[in-house]
C-alpha cells in the first residue's frame, strides 16, 4: 500500500495522459452525464466539517486536479469552510497543503504561542498558575471564557492568505463560487455565506461549540455550521449543481468504553446532533452525485498536527473511486484553460482613508489607536496590521481583536474590532503545589492570584497572589504605567508571608522554626524587549522586617555537674533598609523541561540594618538548555551571599536541598549566608503529546553544592554531591516529577513533587 501511494501520483499522469490521446470509453462516459440541451453538468463540492479530519479535503482536492475534474462551486461546512474557502479564493490544493505543512497547526489552531514570546508578566503567571482556565469575576458572579479558544491565530492566517480578494465580495464572483454554512448561536438557525470578508465566513463555519469561540458577524452570534447542516448537499443544490461531490470527514460516533470522560461525553452530544443532519443528506443524494468518506481511522476531531497524513488517506480515498470520477474528467487543455481563466483576483493597492476603532470599552479606544499606528494615507498591508495585532492578542487583555478592509463614501478604511476580556472585570488563576521526600517531610501550597486591570484609562491594574498551606504568603501591588500601558511602571507593593523552617544538625532535623518575613516598597520597572519580551529590570526602595522563632525543638548543654539542661533556642529579629535591584531575561521554551533556551537573573539588596551596619544581599541564577531530537541537556549554575562589615549572621540566609536543589537531602537541609549549587540534567523525551502540546520525560541529574555561614568555609572540596533519576510530565496541574535521589555517605531520598517547589 505505500508503494502504491509513493508512486499514485506518477501513474494517475500517466492515465491522464493516455485518456487525453484515447478518448474512447472515459470520454464517452462523460457524454452520458451530459444535460439534455447539451452542455456539460455543473459539478460542485459538497465539503463536510470533522475539525483536523477535514484536511483529508485537501488529497481530494490533488486528485481531482490529478484527473482534470473540474469544480464549479463549493459548499464547505467548519474544516470544509476552510479548505474550500481557500480553494475557492484561487489557491490550488498543492499551495493549501504546502501553506499548512509551514506551520505548526496544533499551535495555530489552539492559539498556542511560544513561550519566550510572551511578556514576562505572563510567563511568571504561568509558571505559578498552572491550574485550567483564567476565571472572570463581576457582580453577577463567576463566569469562564465562551470558548476555550478564540481562534485568531487562525483568523488572522485566513485574512494574510486571501488578502487580494476584496472584502465585500459576492462569493459568487470568486475564482470558484462559494458557500460557507454557519449556525447562530441564539436561535439555531443554518446561516450561509455568499458575500462578505471570506476570512471572517470561514471563522464563522469553523467556531466549534466548546473548542472555539463564537464569533459575532452583522449582530449574530455564530457557530459551527455543522450543527444544523455539516454536510452540505443541498447548499450545493441550490448553487446550480447537476452532480455533487460531497465528501463526508465527520467523526463517528465514540463507543462506550471511552465516553469515561465529560470532554468525551460533551463531543459525543455534538456528534449525535452532527450525525443526524449529515445522515439527513447523504439521504438526499442523486444517482449521478458521488460519495466520498475517507477511513481516517484514529485522526481525530483535534489532531491538528496530522495533517500531512490526513491529505494522504483523502487522496487514496479518491483515487479508489476514480473511475467514477474520470467519468467527469475534461480533456487536458480544457482543463488548463479553465484553470487560467480562474485566476486569483489581485486586490489594487489601496491607500487608507480612514481607521475605526470598534471596542466594547474595556481599552480605551485611545490606546488601541496609539498600538495600531496606522497613519491615514499609509498603503494597506494587511500582514503589517496583524503582526501588530498579534502583539497585541499575546497581552491576553482581549478576547479578540482583529481588522477588516471596509468601503465608506468612496474610499476604503480600516475598522479595528477589538473585544476586551468582558467576562471580567476581577480575573482569578489557581495553582497547587504539593512534596514529598523520603523521611515523609513534605509540603502543601494552594496558590490563587488574583488580577483587576485597567483600574483607570492610564492602565493601573491591581495584583493580589495568595498561597495557603504550610506556607502562608499574601503580595500585593499596584502597577501603574508611567507613560505608555506596555512601557515602564511604577509599582509599590506589600508582602506579608509566614512558614515553618525546619533546623538540622548534619542529617538529623533537630528543630523548627516559624519565619516571619514582612516586606514593603516601591519599585520602578523596565520592559526589557518588545512588550517585555525578552525579561523585565526593577529598581527601588525597600523596607525588611524579618521575626525568627523557634517552635519545635530546644537544646541541651551540659552543666558544671555534668547535668544536661534544657535551653530553649535562639530567636532573632531584623529589620533593613536600602536599595533594591533585580533583573530576569527569560528565554526558555519551557519552565519545568526546556529543550531550548537560557534564563539570567540576579537580585541585588543594598542598606543598612537596624544597628546602622550596612549590608549587601547578592544572589543570581541562570540555566541553559539546548537538544537534539528527543535529547535534552540543561545546565544550571546559582549562587547568593551576604556581604556585611561584621561577622555575626544576619538576613534570611540562603537553603538547599530537595528536588533540583540536592536532590538527595530534605528541602532547605542546609542553610547559610553564602551559596553555591550547580547542576546538569539530561532529558529525554520518551512520549510526545502533539494535540496537548507536552511531553513525558526522563531524566538523570548529576548536582553540586553546599551553604556556608562565613566565606572562609567556602571551598570546592566541601560541596555536597547527589545523582538522581526520575521522570516528570507537564500536566494541566502542573509540573509533576517521580524520582530517587543519592549522594556520599548514604544520603538518599525518593520524592514525588507536583507544581513549583
Amino acid at each position: 500500500m505505500r508503494l502504491m501511494h509513493q508512486y499514485s501520483p506518477l501513474l494517475l499522469s500517466l492515465f491522464v495522459g493516455l485518456s487525453a490521446v484515447f478518448t474512447g470509453s472515459a470520454q464517452a462516459e462523460r457524454l452520458t452525464v451530459h444535460k439534455p440541451d447539451g452542455r456539460a453538468p455543473k459539478i460542485c463540492l459538497a465539503l463536510s466539517g470533522g475539525g483536523a479530519r477535514g484536511f483529508a479535503h485537501v488529497g481530494i482536492l490533488k486528485t481531482l486536479e490529478a484527473l482534470n475534474v473540474p469544480v464549479d462551486c463549493i459548499a464547505g461546512t467548519s474544516m470544509g469552510a476552510v479548505v474550500g474557502g481557500l480553494y475557492a479564493a484561487g489557491l490550488s490544493a498543492t499551495e493549501i497543503e504546502q501553506k499548512l505543512e509551514a506551520l505548526k497547526l496544533n499551535d495555530v489552531a489552539l492559539d498556542r504561542v511560544e513561550r519566550r514570546m510572551l511578556p514576562q508578566a505572563i510567563r511568571e503567571e504561568d509558571t505559578q498558575y498552572p491550574l485550567g482556565a483564567t476565571l472572570g469575576l463581576s457582580a453577577s458572579g463567576v463566569r469562564l471564557p465562551t470558548g476555550a479558544v478564540q481562534a485568531t491565530q487562525f483568523l488572522e492566517l485566513l485574512q494574510n492568505w486571501t488578502i487580494h480578494i476584496q472584502p465585500d465580495i459576492k462569493f459568487d464572483r470568486l475564482p470558484i463560487p462559494f458557500r460557507a454554512v454557519a449556525t447562530d448561536l441564539e436561535n439555531g438557525k443554518m446561516v450561509v455565506f455568499d458575500q462578505g470578508p471570506l476570512h471572517t465566513a470561514i471563522r464563522a463555519s469553523m467556531a466549534a461549540p466548546g473548542v472555539f469561540a463564537p464569533i459575532e458577524v452583522n449582530g449574530r452570534l455564530l457557530t459551527d455550521g455543522g450543527l444544523v447542516r455539516n454536510l452540505p448537499v443541498d447548499i450545493a443544490r441550490s448553487m446550480g449543481a447537476d452532480i455533487v461531490i460531497a465528501v463526508n470527514i465527520g467523526t463517528p460516533l465514540l463507543p462506550r468504553d471511552k465516553l469515561q470522560s465529560l470532554f468525551n461525553v460533551s463531543q459525543q452530544m455534538v456528534n449525535i446532533l452532527t450525525e443526524q443532519n449529515v445522515e439527513a443528506q447523504k439521504a438526499s443524494l442523486h444517482p449521478p452525485d458521488i460519495l466520498i468518506e475517507p477511513d481516517l481511522g484514529t485522526i481525530s476531531f483535534m489532531d491538528f498536527g496530522r495533517a500531512s497524513e490526513a491529505s494522504a488517506i483523502g487522496q487514496v480515498a479518491a483515487q479508489g473511486i476514480q473511475d467514477k470520477l474520470i467519468a467527469l474528467s475534461l480533456p487536458p487543455h480544457l482543463y488548463v484553460a479553465r484553470q487560467q481563466a480562474r485566476l486569483r483576483p489581485q486586490l489594487p493597492s489601496i491607500d487608507i482613508g480612514f481607521i475605526d476603532i470598534e471596542s466594547n470599552g474595556l481599552i480605551p479606544e485611545s490606546d488601541i489607536r496609539r498600538q495600531i499606528s496606522i497613519q491615514k494615507g499609509s498603503k494597506y498591508d494587511a500582514e503589517e496590521i496583524n503582526r501588530k495585532l498579534a502583539v497585541m492578542n499575546i497581552s491576553r487583555e482581549y478576547d479578540s481583536i482583529n481588522h477588516e478592509l471596509i468601503q465608506r463614501d468612496g474610499e476604503y478604511g480600516v475598522r479595528i474590532n477589538a473585544k476586551g476580556r468582558n467576562w471580567g472585570p476581577h480575573f482569578l488563576r489557581f495553582g497547587l503545589a504539593l512534596s514529598s521526600g523520603f523521611e515523609g517531610t513534605g509540603g502543601f501550597r494552594l496558590q490563587v492570584g488574583h488580577r483587576r486591570p485597567w483600574l483607570t484609562d492610564s492602565g493601573l491594574e491591581w495584583r493580589n497572589d495568595v498561597e495557603f498551606g504550610n506556607v502562608i504568603r499574601l503580595r500585593t501591588e499596584l502597577r501603574q504605567p508611567l507613560f505608555e500601558r506596555e512601557g515602564m511602571f511604577v509599582a509599590p507593593y506589600l508582602e506579608l508571608g509566614q512558614n515553618t523552617r525546619n533546623f538540622y544538625n548534619g542529617d538529623t532535623r533537630i528543630a523548627e522554626y516559624n519565619f516571619r518575613s514582612d516586606q514593603a516598597g516601591i519599585d520602578l520597572a523596565f520592559p526589557l524587549g518588545e512588550q517585555s519580551s525578552l525579561g523585565e529590570a526593577r529598581v527601588g526602595l525597600a523596607v525588611n522586617h524579618y521575626r525568627v522563632r523557634p517552635k519545635l525543638g530546644g537544646l541541651l548543654l551540659a552543666g558544671d555537674n555534668g547535668t544536661l539542661i534544657p535551653t530553649a533556642l535562639p530567636s532573632a529579629d531584623l529589620q533593613q533598609v536600602g536599595l533594591k535591584t533585580s533583573f530576569v531575561i527569560d528565554q526558555l521554551s519551557d519552565p519545568a523541561f526546556p529543550r531550548y533556551g537560557y534564563k539570567l537573573g540576579s537580585n541585588l539588596f543594598a542598606g543598612v540594618d537596624k544597628t546602622r551596619t550596612n549590608f549587601q544581599e547578592l544572589s543570581f541564577n541562570s540555566v541553559w538548555a539546548q537538544s537534539i531530537d528527543n535529547h535534552s541537556i540543561n545546565l544550571k549554575f546559582s549562587g547568593s551571599g551576604l556581604f556585611q562589615n561584621d561577622t555575626e549572621i544576619r538576613g534570611i540566609g540562603a537553603t538547599l536541598g530537595g528536588f533540583q536543589q540536592l536532590s538527595a537531602y530534605q528541602p532547605d537541609q542546609f542553610a547559610g549566608n553564602y551559596m553555591l549549587y550547580g547542576s546538569a540534567t539530561y532529558l529525554l523525551r520518551a512520549v510526545k503529546f502533539d494535540l496537548a502540546g507536552q511531553s513525558l520525560f526522563l531524566g538523570t541529574s548529576l548536582e553540586a553544592g553546599n551553604v556556608w555561614n562565613t566565606k572562609n568555609e567556602i571551598s570546592l572540596s566541601s560541596l555536597r554531591k547527589s545523582a538522581s533519576l526520575f521522570a516528570g510530565f507537564n500536566s494541566f496541574l502542573g509540573p509533576i516529577y517521580l524520582g530517587v535521589a543519592a549522594g556520599p555517605a548514604g544520603a538518599r531520598n525518593v520524592f514525588f513533587q507536583l507544581g513549583r517547589q
